[in-house]
């Protein structure tokens, strides 16, 4: 965190903002497993509208003539992003089991703001980490997608869906008009094969 805050000293207001609004939701979370009621609300409302409302903001807070000047330090983002997981991930089992003694509308509270930071903020980070050249930022990725109980993307994602994209020899590409619930089972037991297979 303290690499992350001294290489950010010189970055535009925009890298700050993106920084600060990313880190956020683990602080809040944090607090949210230890005390429970505003904060388990405040993790949950920043996990859900906030962040649509932030998604909207960004683009207009960015340079688009220079994405990679614009956040310079994305890679020790995500690496904190990922070591967080592996925090938040021991707070929720600790929260959720009821050691932080939350009331029961609480555990439901931060059941819900934890799976949307696992869903929403460490699936994609762990994806953006699979496809880093540098071995151990692979290998984070892959650490945190197993956590997920999705490790084998890892090797399905690269190696099955960038090969096979939107043919049927992809698992995780939905033909026009397939339901969600057909698509889901699917995708996740064909891309687990696939990627098994390869």
């Amino acid at each position: 965190m303290v690499v992350l805050l001294a290489g950010m000293a010189g970055m535009k207001r925009s890298g700050w903002i993106f920084s600060l609004a990313t880190l956020l939701p683990v602080l809040l979370l944090v607090l949210a497993a230890l005390l429970g009621g505003l904060w388990g609300w405040l993790a949950l409302m920043y996990l859900s509208p906030f962040t649509m409302v932030l998604d909207w903001l960004m683009p207009v807070a960015t340079d688009k003539s220079a994405p990679a000047r614009d956040f310079p330090l994305a890679d020790r983002l995500s690496v904190i992003l990922a070591v967080s997981h592996f925090v938040l991930l021991i707070v929720a089992v600790w929260a959720l089991s009821g050691h932080a003694g939350l009331s029961y509308l609480d555990t439901v509270v931060v059941f819900l703001a934890y799976g949307l930071f696992f869903g929403q903020i460490s699936n994609p980070n762990a994806h953006e980490l699979i496809h880093r050249t540098d071995r151990r930022l692979f290998d984070l990725g892959k650490w945190v997608y197993i956590t997920l109980l999705f490790g084998h993307h890892t090797s399905a994602h690269p190696r099955i869906h960038h090969r096979f994209v939107a043919s049927i020899h992809d698992p995780n590409s939905a033909p026009l008009g397939e339901s969600f619930y057909a698509f889901a089972p699917r995708a996740w037991f064909g891309s687990f094969r696939a990627g098994h297979e390869i």
